[in-house]
């Protein structure tokens, strides 16, 4: 990946094309203008009040799609994908909230209103799993949260198994797998990566029909075909081995409540994992729509088998397409599931160093709008902060050009801080950081410190070239 600046940022929307070409220069302006400040308000961001009315007959235009927004992003994230025959598409949802009256968006948790947004992003398959860009975005509102009201829980219950399987929420997750794999170029495959939230019979029947591949993050307790044990209790029969130690991180008892008791209270401690394998098959449960009646598949047990007294131990059941023989094997299936927190961190840079929810957009079509161009925004703030927290080797021209280091190094300058001679791509960051406010001992910058001197970088850039062009004519 290289250099971070407001020019790659545009070419991200290469080639898109709204079928009007004033819309298309208008996409250029907007996108040139939010990444310069990608963290302001839009108020802030458009330099005149003519670009700030063009911004919101732009966003409420309804020839403008979120797919047709992201179709250059995509495209550009193919070229990444050269020689690289496989490559990790990590899926997940992420809730966006908003304040106010906002036509269009649907009953979110705790009583707020807002919309949510189903995220395909792909990440290299190797250890650095940098990501290479957005491939697929659904956003959508909770159709049945009006609907239900005032039903018991049962009735909800039986109004969502009237539904098919197309149409219930629940199937975006084989349906953007699908379509990002179709879309794919030729002698490249994507691995999909999912959370438990996926782990569910009739995706993985979709899923082995299509000939997709995939990790999913399964309930141990599932039951199997074999002599009735679920998945965790069979591999109890093979023999386990010493896999890794790891740091845990500690866990309030308010996460626990605030996730329902999916990630439970723990402390902090280094936890031994013992890791076991192999081929399980799973049956059709009885509301399932599949033709296939039954599945094979390998399974990855990775748990801690003894926790400290009082917590939960640590465990991940893995449930995947690929072959499963050995224990390298089976440590490559840990390491893609592992890939998985990239995504979360995704949706950081867009929250948070994009401040998406602060957008005052009146309409769910018009915030989708604003989301395919602040997708790949978010991606690129990503790049920046990722490389820059990686091996130390990375070269700073990993994220920067020889021009934009000499303006870095002369800003750092002015306040009385330096870039090393040879820097690399971490002192790069901190770098940037730096003119957002941050202390380079208060260790790694957080997103809005960094979209802050990410912004107070652009500006200077621009500045900074514009005076050179004056120079050469």
């Amino acid at each position: 990946m290289k250099r971070t600046s407001v020019s790659e940022i545009v070419g991200e929307f290469e080639g898109v094309s709204l079928g009007d070409i004033r819309l298309d220069e208008r996409l250029r302006r907007i996108v040139a203008l939010s990444a310069v400040a990608p963290d302001n308000s839009f108020p802030e961001q458009m330099q005149t009040v003519a670009d700030r009315e063009a911004l919101y007959r732009f966003f409420s235009n309804p020839k403008v799609t979120i797919a047709q927004l992201l179709e250059g992003h995509v495209r550009q994230t193919h070229v990444r994908f050269r020689n690289r025959p496989v490559i990790r598409v990590v899926h997940d949802t992420t809730t966006f909230h908003f304040s106010g009256e906002r036509e269009g968006l649907g009953s979110i948790r705790g009583g707020a209103r807002g919309f949510l947004a189903h995220f395909a992003l792909a990440v290299a398959a190797d250890e650095e799993r940098e990501a290479l860009g957005v491939v697929g975005v659904r956003p959508y509102v909770h159709q049945d949260a009006v609907a239900h009201q005032g039903m018991t829980p049962s009735e909800r219950v039986a109004a969502s198994r009237a539904k098919s399987r197309d149409q219930r929420e629940s199937s975006r997750w084989e349906k953007l797998a699908a379509s990002v794999s179709e879309a794919l170029p030729e002698g490249v495959r994507a691995l999909h990566i999912m959370d438990q939230e996926a782990d569910d019979y009739d995706l993985f029947a979709e899923m082995h029909r299509r000939g997709l591949g995939f990790v999913v993050r399964a309930d141990p307790k599932r039951r199997t075909l074999k002599d009735g044990l679920c998945a965790k209790e069979l591999l109890a029969r093979k023999p386990a081995r010493l896999f890794r130690a790891v740091h845990v991180n500690p866990r309030s008892a308010k996460k626990a409540v605030v996730t329902r008791g999916r990630h439970p209270a723990r402390t902090e401690r280094e936890a031994v994992l013992n890791i076991c394998w192999g081929r399980i098959t799973i049956g059709a449960r009885q509301y399932t729509e599949s033709e296939i009646h039954e599945l094979s598949l390998w399974a990855v047990h990775v748990f801690e088998p003894k926790p400290p007294a009082g917590d939960a131990p640590i465990e991940w059941m893995l449930f995947t397409s690929e072959r499963v023989n050995t224990f390298a094997e089976a440590t490559a299936v840990v390491d893609h599931y592992r890939a998985r927190w990239v995504i979360e961190e995704y949706f950081k840079a867009l929250k948070t160093g994009c401040a998406f929810e602060q957008r005052q957009l009146t309409t769910f079509d018009g915030l989708t709008r604003a989301l395919g161009v602040f997708a790949p925004i978010a991606w690129r703030l990503l790049v920046l902060r990722h490389v820059g927290r990686a091996a130390s080797t990375n070269p700073a021209k990993r994220v920067l050009d020889d021009e934009q280091l000499l303006l870095l190094r002369t800003l750092l300058e002015t306040r009385g801080l330096s870039l090393p001679r040879r820097a690399t791509a971490r002192d790069a960051m901190l770098g940037i950081a730096a003119l957002g406010g941050h202390i380079k001992n208060n260790g790694d910058p957080g997103w809005l410190v960094l979209g802050r001197g990410f912004t107070r970088f652009v500006e200077a850039e621009g500045v900074w070239r514009l005076a050179l062009r004056c120079d050469q004519s």
